[in-house]
């Protein structure tokens, strides 16, 4: 998958923009300090991929405060199938609309005709990477289970019908817990809301314990290569179902059976505590090093190179899962990562389009010819942009 032609309206700081990116030339900086608008670049692109911001829950955020919409769209080349050289690469284009309140709305378009977002999700995949991913190891379960959303949803739509279905029928159990509490219900009209929750609960489980033993396959040896070490790394998946000690192992019928029998087993825990007290929304992930915590033993390098690590097999997944390869979206990681990082990072991501933003790049580099270097960094040839008060410009060689 290639970006060509990127079209903003009324977008963050943005009130109209057009840039063009070369299908050649996969790596593309936009430098410019801070508060300028390099990462609303991203962010658009990551909002024609999963229909929201990575920065935001307010879609009016996106909007110019002087506006009261904003468009974006997107022009992308999907990568020709290796099996059938002679076809041609296909044509895409995406388009999100937002509205500002009283009167919001959010509507999408795939080749100018309206879809809904469980057939937009999915047609352009990105794998993004910034420092405020660390959180995702540092601190609660909500941010992993949307990191491992947002891996899921971009490759399987039923992953994403699934999800939003289940986070509604749990609002509902969950408000029916409380009419029960209050003698306004029965608990016997739990029962049809446990079997929707078990149709599509377990489908999410499924899935989650099978992309999570795909990391698991690859988490250790590619932890390696960064560390240069021989840690025994580990991610496991933490479910809150009893008695499932191998998840990967379940088919997905094992799976509805063992939620339905423990729905059943913990309702009347759930009647005392007025929420569902097992099931997804619970999940999380555990990672080790040499058999311990992550929390107790690790220190921020190793932190780190867990995170690169992770978005390196994420690269590997979504190109084997849908056979194109994503669009990276580095945002000023490279603050982040030491030089030795940053170059096993920059290897790996031959061939993928990468989309980079930094404070800081050599004057020269970027602009073609031989690798230059700064701050020890080995810069790729690449489009330059250069960003200032919400004006990109390409300078001049």
């Amino acid at each position: 998958m290639r970006l060509q032609k990127l079209i903003l309206e009324q977008f963050r700081n943005y009130k109209n923009l057009e840039l063009s990116f070369d299908p050649q030339e996969p790596m593309t900086y936009i430098v410019g300090p801070n508060a300028q608008g390099k990462t609303n670049i991203l962010e658009s692109i990551y909002l024609l991929a999963l229909t929201k911001s990575f920065r935001t829950t307010k879609q009016q955020d996106m909007i110019g405060w002087e506006y009261e919409y904003a468009r974006v769209k997107g022009i992308f080349e999907e990568d020709a199938d290796e099996e059938a050289r002679s076809e041609s690469p296909q044509s895409l284009e995406l388009e999100a609309f937002l509205g500002k309140p009283p009167n919001p709305q959010k509507s999408f378009k795939k080749n100018q005709v309206k879809t809904g977002a469980a057939n937009f999700i999915g047609n352009c995949q990105v794998v993004f990477f910034h420092p405020e991913d660390l959180n995702m190891l540092y601190l609660g379960p909500d941010l992993r289970r949307a990191y491992l959303n947002v891996i899921s949803v971009q490759v399987n739509r039923k992953y994403f019908s699934s999800l939003r279905s289940y986070l509604k029928v749990l609002k509902q159990r969950n408000a029916l817990l409380h009419a029960i509490k209050d003698q306004r219900a029965t608990p016997g009209e739990l029962d049809v809301w446990d079997e929707q929750l078990v149709e599509h609960g377990s489908y999410l489980m499924f899935e989650r314990a099978q992309t999570i033993q795909y990391f698991q396959n690859q988490l250790a040896s590619t932890y390696q290569k960064i560390s240069e070490g021989d840690e025994n790394v580990k991610i496991i998946y933490h479910h809150t179902l009893h008695d499932i000690e191998n998840p990967e192992e379940l088919s997905l019928q094992n799976w509805r059976a063992h939620f339905s029998e423990q729905l059943d087993r913990t309702r009347p825990r759930d009647l005392q505590a007025l929420v569902t007290t097992i099931g997804p929304h619970r999940d999380d992930l555990n990672f080790s090093f040499d058999g311990l915590n992550l929390a107790a033993c690790a220190s921020r390098g190793e932190y780190r190179s867990l995170l690169l690590a992770l978005k390196l097999i994420e690269l590997k997944f979504f190109e084997e899962r849908s056979n194109q390869k994503p669009i990276l979206l580095l945002d000023d990681v490279f603050s982040e990562l030491d030089p030795k990082r940053q170059n096993l990072l920059l290897q790996a991501i031959e061939g993928h389009q990468t989309i980079i933003t930094t404070t800081h790049l050599n004057d020269e580099a970027a602009t073609g010819g031989p690798m230059r270097t700064h701050r020890n960094l080995n810069v790729r040839p690449g489009k330059y942009l250069e960003v200032s008060q919400g004006i990109i410009h390409e300078p001049t060689a």
